[in-house]
């Protein structure tokens, strides 16, 4: 193991930017006040050169951070997981006491404070990764077996008394002992209770508010798995679900639905372990799936599951009905989209109950009555009807183009996807070149290059490209008949598709999109020819002006012409610190450190420091803009 002034050293020559770069400016912030305010407790170093500490927000966290190969990284026991501000504080504070010459005491692998910190919320092997090659500590399973009964129940009680989930997972065992079930979904359904009490006041947006914890309730319901008692849990996803709605409109971050996932999880296991029938399980799935609007469910293998065509029946007749009550009105509260999965399950039900046609059928009056082309498209090809397929697509993009352009796009897709697999570079690359010249964006140009240069027609393509974004020349001959019209006669075959209306109007030249198309393809002297027509104002320049990231420009230049990134980032530094604002002065000093660092490496320290002292002298009485330079001008955390 290192000695300890080898680790020390590791973290006494970081830098200001190397904790930045770290979190983020914001997240150093407040790192920093909760440093200062003396949150940061039981500071220690780990067996392997790392820091650990707990840190005290709402409630108390364990923080462990390690430094590699100069880059720091963090787990913590808070909902964030890793690289937080307790993190942050930890590192400060260690820097701290190393500056005022205190020793940090390093814990012993068997230390109880290490072992209940990397035990409390986390799981082993994220504590894996943090282990050195070179640690001596023999793996958990094997140093329990040298301990005696007395000290393992010892060990047991103690921490049942410190940690939540622990105690209740005890608790549970003694009940599925005693086969008292009840008193364990009993208490699910009362703490899931008071959580959805606690996700009512839940305020994302506050430091001191924190996610409601789902942890105990997660382990218990992982006892209920254990046990076999599938279909009570089966109901407490019902439950989980439906009081999620209740509450959605707290979780504006999501938070909270991250939490419930692990239960899902769990639930979906259930299903796939009860010995209901089928199709009464997939019932039950479909309705959970229904509900979940913002994805809590996640991935799972339920569906991957052998049914019989049969149980697929079963299932199809029950949707059949749904859907027909649906058209009724018997179900008021079901959206759009709603009725749209019923009948999308439907449709897989009958696939899998070799009712192929009947599915196909269904798709296809659900695509001219909704609209709906791309999931009967995708069933036909699915099958093999490629040509079927394709006919649906042509008649699809037609009836969609003009209301409901999204559906279009996906088709042609489609389309694209099937050109790709027959090895039609040439019409793949027609279709992609439609999209970009209908609608010129960066993806949509990089899309065309990409499948021109498989067709090997990319440098007649991009001469077209870059003279219709410089002078608005439109590229293709406007043939009256749609089934005429080439987007490039004579380097691209006709699609059926080009309108001769379908371009959009351009303003030449189209500045931001030229800029970024040099940025892209690391053209300094494309970015620079761009950037100085910027510069001259003008109609486009007005227009396109709103759409250009100047920092970009800066960054993608630097190198070859130094005098104009600089001159850009001290605009937008300017521009930030004049906005008086604590988030505006942080991204501010971003940019002032790049002035920095390019003004240094050029031999121009002394005029970096006249700039810097103009800067700080002309905004003197902004105190945490100036607290904020002061952290610019170190280059280490710890000088000397």
């Amino acid at each position: 193991m290192p000695s300890e002034n080898e680790n020390t050293d590791l973290f006494r020559a970081l830098k200001w930017s190397d904790i930045e770069e770290w979190t983020g400016s914001k997240t150093v912030s407040k790192g920093k006040e909760y440093q200062r305010e003396g949150r940061v407790k039981e500071l220690k170093r780990t067996p392997e050169e790392g820091l650990l500490a707990m840190v005290r927000g709402r409630r108390e966290y364990f923080t462990e951070v390690t430094l590699k190969k100069g880059k720091l990284s963090s787990v913590c026991s808070c909902p964030v997981g890793g690289d937080c501000k307790h993190g942050v504080a930890t590192v400060l504070e260690y820097l701290n006491l190393l500056k005022q010459g205190k020793e940090v005491p390093v814990l012993s692998e068997g230390d109880p404070f290490l072992i209940r910190a990397r035990s409390r919320h986390w799981e082993t092997e994220t504590f894996e990764s943090l282990k050195t090659p070179e640690s001596s500590r023999p793996p958990l399973r094997e140093w329990l077996e040298e301990l005696n009964k007395e000290e393992l129940i010892d060990i047991l009680v103690e921490f049942s008394e410190k940690s939540l989930v622990l105690g209740s997972y005890l608790r549970d065992r003694q009940d599925l002992e005693t086969e008292n079930i009840e008193g364990i979904i009993g208490g699910v359904y009362s703490e899931l209770e008071m959580l959805w009490e606690e996700a009512q006041e839940y305020n994302p947006w506050s430091y001191e508010s924190e996610t409601p914890d789902f942890s105990n309730v997660q382990t218990r319901m992982e006892s209920l798995l254990d046990s076999g008692h599938y279909d009570e849990l089966v109901e407490i996803g019902k439950e989980i679900m439906n009081r999620y709605e209740e509450i959605m409109e707290y979780d504006q971050e999501g938070e909270i639905a991250m939490e419930i996932s692990g239960c899902m999880s769990i639930v979906f296991e259930a299903l796939s372990g009860s010995t209901r029938p089928a199709h009464e399980r997939m019932l039950d799935a479909f309705e959970l799936e229904l509900k979940d609007d913002y994805d809590i469910i996640g991935e799972h293998i339920f569906w991957e599951e052998e049914f019989s065509p049969e149980e697929w029946k079963s299932f199809a007749e029950i949707l059949k009905t749904r859907l027909h009550e649906i058209d009724e009105g018997y179900f008021p509260d079901y959206s759009e989209w709603d009725r749209d999965f019923v009948v999308s399950q439907l449709a897989w039900a009958l696939k899998n109950s070799d009712h192929f046609e009947e599915a196909v059928l269904l798709c296809e009056r659900e695509a001219e009555e909704t609209g709906r082309y791309v999931r009967l498209v995708e069933m036909l090809l699915e099958s093999g009807q490629k040509e079927k397929a394709e006919e649906w697509i042509y008649r699809g993009i037609k009836k969609t183009q003009e209301e409901k352009p999204g559906i279009a796009k996906q088709l042609r897709q489609n389309l694209l996807e099937i050109k790709e697999k027959d090895g039609d570079l040439l019409f793949a690359a027609a279709l992609l070149a439609e999209e970009f010249f209908m609608a010129p964006e960066l993806s949509s140009y990089f899309n065309m290059g990409e499948a021109a240069e498989k067709a090997g027609v990319w440098q007649k393509i991009k001469e077209k490209a870059l003279k219709y974004l410089e002078k608005g020349e439109m590229p293709a001959a406007q043939a009256k008949n749609i089934d005429e019209n080439s987007i490039l006669p004579g380097i691209l075959p006709v699609t059926g598709l080009l309108k001769p209306d379908s371009f959009r109007e351009v303003k030449p030249p189209v500045l931001s999109l030229l800029i970024k198309i040099a940025i892209e393809e690391k053209d300094p002297d494309e970015v620079i020819r761009w950037y100085e027509e910027l510069k001259k104002g003008g109609e486009a320049a007005k227009h396109y002006a709103y759409y250009i990231d100047e920092n970009k420009i800066a960054n993608a230049v630097h190198e070859k012409y130094p005098d104009i990134a600089l001159e850009i980032w001290k605009k937008i530094a300017e521009e930030l610190i004049s906005k008086t604002k604590v988030d505006a002065y942080r991204e501010a000093a971003i940019h002032l450190r790049k002035i920095k660092e390019t003004m240094e490496a050029r031999g121009q320290k002394r005029e970096w420091e006249i700039y810097l002292r103009g800067i700080r002298e002309e905004n003197k009485r902004k105190i945490r803009f100036i607290e904020i330079l002061d952290t610019l001008e170190k280059d280490r955390i710890i000088e000397g």
